[in-house]
């Protein structure tokens, strides 16, 4: 949605409904002990003969389990009331109008961005808002769910960033003095179970160690901002149960790669339109534990990410184009998500979607449908790439090695080659904005 209003020069504001799950009507009968505020009642209670005094609930109440799916029916009944639709993409995206008159809103628990091309039509979405529930209206978007906002509507580029949380997780992990590090994940490194403790001594070491907590703090970075830092995420991720020594300290590397990346973001060119492309790749056999081979993709609008991942694949690949050829797969499969999500909020693509792909052998395997002897076992389901390429909704195109953009989320790079990378993919410091 940010690149789409980079695109189209779309004004973008927020706000949030306080104390949202207060607002919903419980259908299930829900019984509460008296709070201990209510002597009142009790001794009332008590006076009259009764032992066992309690309320039900009408509303919901935090803490409840009901609460937050109850939140949601309530504000979908009102943006559905005044006129917006549910994108059938994703839920939590609701338009309205065409024109001048279009009108996004995006979802989130209690927070929401308003796009619309006519400051107008955002002050008369909120206004609604309001009549039904008591809303903070924090004006233009410029921070959100931890993500930093730069749009300049003039350039029509708009930057997201988490610098102010990038800097929460280095406090957090005692790092504000240590010495930085060029990249998140040096080239060959592998983080293997032969590294978790072995005796009880080196476990109760761990322990010690809040190896969840700097593994979930990365991860979401790397799922808000940081493309950057997704293979290494990954990677330390699959130790949660029993993280070593080693893992502890290549998570720390990743924090010690933040000290000099704190600006680093992604930039919407809007300039450069919504037409949708992307790049699948993969590392095979990148797991020394189970071999089992990465998959990277990203998904670019406006020349920058939207989509991004960085996936340990579900089974062992034999040969290098079956790794490439079910990275590709996940990759068609998410481009013709997101081809319906853009139709959903006004960007309907024109033409197929070009993949960039960089081995010859997973393209010939996506277009011919001749027997080949070597690729005979790979499971029918990977081929749904042949039937997306058939009806023309992806277009598979060649691209050297050195230019595919997905290379950096499958594996440790140089340095040199990371920048390059990220550069090509417009994720880099942080937007000078004139507004």
């Amino acid at each position: 949605m940010l690149a789409k209003c980079s695109a189209e020069g779309m004004e973008i504001e927020q706000c949030d409904v306080d104390t949202a799950f207060l607002y919903g009507k419980l259908e299930e009968e829900i019984y509460m002990e008296l709070p201990e505020g209510l002597r009142e009642l009790l001794e009332l209670a008590e006076a009259e003969g009764e032992d066992d005094v309690v309320c039900m609930l009408l509303q919901s109440l935090y803490g409840l389990k009901q609460t937050s799916r109850v939140w949601n029916e309530t504000i979908d009944k009102h943006l559905k009331s005044v006129g917006f639709e549910p994108a059938d993409a994703d839920p939590c995206v609701y338009t309205r109008g065409e024109g001048e008159d279009e009108c996004i809103v995006c979802l989130y628990v209690d927070d929401m961005l308003i796009a619309s091309r006519q400051k107008a039509v955002i002050a008369s979405v909120k206004a609604g808002i309001a009549e039904k529930f008591r809303i903070k209206d924090t004006g233009r978007a410029r921070f959100i769910l931890s993500i930093e906002i730069d749009y300049d509507m003039e350039r029509r580029t708009l930057g997201i960033s988490q610098k102010a949380y990038t800097e929460s997780i280095i406090k957090k992990f005692g790092q504000e003095n240590a010495k930085p590090c060029l990249t998140p994940l040096e080239p060959g490194v592998q983080l293997t179970k032969s590294d978790e403790p072995q005796t009880e001594e080196d476990k109760a070491k761990m322990k010690s160690r809040p190896y969840r907590s700097l593994v979930g703090s990365l991860m979401y970075l790397a799922c808000g901002t940081r493309p950057d830092i997704s293979v290494a995420v990954a990677k330390l991720s699959r130790f949660l149960e029993n993280p070593g020594e080693k893992h502890w300290d290549a998570g720390i590397k990743v924090v010690r790669y933040l000290l000099k990346t704190k600006d680093v973001g992604i930039v919407y060119d809007g300039l450069l339109g919504t037409q949708l492309e992307a790049y699948s790749d993969a590392d095979w056999v990148g797991n020394r534990d189970d071999r089992r081979s990465v998959s990277g993709m990203l998904l670019m609008l406006c020349g920058a990410p939207v989509v991004w991942r960085s996936t340990f694949q579900k089974t062992v690949a034999l040969i290098s184009t079956e790794a490439e050829y079910m990275a590709l797969s996940d990759c068609v499969k998410e481009c013709v998500w997101m081809r319906r999500l853009l139709k959903d909020i006004g960007a309907e693509q024109v033409g197929a979607t070009v993949i960039y792909e960089d081995n010859q052998g997973a393209m010939a395997l996506a277009k011919n449908v001749g027997y080949q002897a070597r690729t005979k076992h790979i499971d029918i389901r990977y081929h749904f790439i042949r039937e997306k390429v058939v009806s023309d909704e992806v277009e598979l195109e060649y691209v050297d090695t050195n230019n595919q953009l997905a290379d950096f989320m499958t594996k440790g790079l140089s340095s040199k080659t990371l920048r390059y990378l990220m550069m090509r993919s417009n994720v880099g410091p942080k937007l000078e904005t004139s507004n």
